[in-house]
């Protein structure tokens, strides 16, 4: 065994335990509130900035249109929101969370994503630039291929 093997080993393993994680929080608030994590992330946005356009939605997904639409569909379909044209742009459609999803929102706790997104902003500078800088490397280390990423 090579003296890095067990360092090595521990970064994959912590990678795992984040992706693991995110994983079984999307099963448990399925088996819960009988929704994902990610639409959990989609009733939390609109949640704190109001209605929001497919478009907006997707950006904060970090996920295509074409993923979300869909999403979004079940959502509506669900009882959870609610997708109306908007006033200005009649070609533009602006979702809002009905009751039933505000109140799931209220109730179920928050993700990796969630979580991450309430304290990192907490964090100074330097340590969100040496995080920053860590992830890209493990980035460019997996070779991403951008097709798939984005």
């Amino acid at each position: 065994m090579r003296p890095n093997d067990e360092l090595a080993q521990t970064i994959v393993n912590r990678l795992l335990t984040l992706i693991r994680y995110q994983h079984r929080f999307s099963h448990k608030m399925r088996s819960l509130y009988g929704i994902g994590g990610r639409q959990l992330s989609v009733l939390r946005f609109l949640e704190s900035d109001g209605p929001q356009s497919v478009g907006a939605i997707s950006r904060h997904l970090w996920v295509r249109d074409a993923t979300t639409s869909p999403l979004l569909e079940r959502m509506e379909s669900d009882g959870y929101i609610v997708r109306r044209r908007s006033l200005v742009d009649n070609r533009r459609l602006i979702i809002e969370a009905t009751d039933k999803g505000r109140a799931i929102c209220q109730d179920a706790p928050l993700g990796l994503v969630a979580r991450l997104r309430q304290v990192l902003p907490q964090r100074d500078e330097q340590e969100l630039a040496d995080l920053l800088c860590a992830l890209d490397r493990l980035v460019e280390l997996a070779d991403i291929d951008p097709d798939i990423a984005e």
